[in-house]
């Protein structure tokens, strides 16, 4: 970089060669070359650290070498506020896609609406089973989520029994309760993300308790 001296500001090769079409320059002028046109060669100097760090005005020097300057100052309120809430965001995706990932085992044999009725048929197989355990006594309890699933299993000449379908419902139902706990570390980890004060206590809900 360049800098034209009198005003101070940066300048490219392309503006110096523009400003002055009538003079050839090398690709690498010297002080003593741009002189002559009001330029001088621009220093590097290194980026310091901050929070924010901007470019400052070229400055001249007591020993005439104009050196890069930088302008650091820290971060609003409201741009950490912005920060943490980000960070929040990104946290807690990352987490429901960890419990996604984990529990998507248990359920990608089943279609998206199936699920909604896994409660339903928990509740009425459990209680049938409880009947039949106790001697079948008195009249069943009614299953009518049931009811319509055998119908279906049953089409075209199936023999499944009630039984049948409901030790089966339990079975499936007891993998996905023990699964459960997965649910409840999300709800945690969740909860312990939207908690946190800092970037740093973001972070440190997002590393190895970040795995579901």
């Amino acid at each position: 970089m360049y800098v034209e001296t009198g005003s101070g500001t940066a300048a490219t090769l392309t503006q110096i060669r523009k400003a002055n079409p009538s003079v050839s320059l090398p690709r690498t002028p010297s002080d003593s070359q741009l002189a002559p046109l009001g330029y001088a060669v621009l220093h590097a100097t290194a980026r310091p650290d901050g929070d924010v760090v901007t470019e400052g005005p070229p400055e001249r020097g007591e020993d005439g070498v104009w050196r890069q300057t930088w302008q650091v100052r820290d971060f609003t309120p409201d741009e950490l506020a912005l920060q943490l809430e980000d960070a929040r965001e990104s946290a807690i995706e990352r987490i429901n896609a960890a419990y996604t990932s984990a529990v998507a085992p248990l359920v990608r044999d089943y279609p998206e609406p199936e699920p909604l009725s896994w409660a339903h048929q928990d509740a009425e197989a459990r209680a049938y089973l409880e009947w039949h355990a106790a001697g079948e006594q008195g009249t069943p309890p009614a299953t009518p989520v049931l009811e319509q699933i055998l119908a279906g299993r049953n089409e075209g000449g199936g023999t499944e029994t009630m039984l049948e379908l409901c030790q089966a419902v339990e079975a499936n139902a007891e993998q996905f309760r023990q699964a459960q706990v997965l649910t409840g570390r999300r709800q945690r980890l969740v909860g312990a993300v939207r908690d946190a004060q800092s970037l740093e206590e973001v972070d440190a809900i997002s590393g190895d308790r970040l795995t579901i």
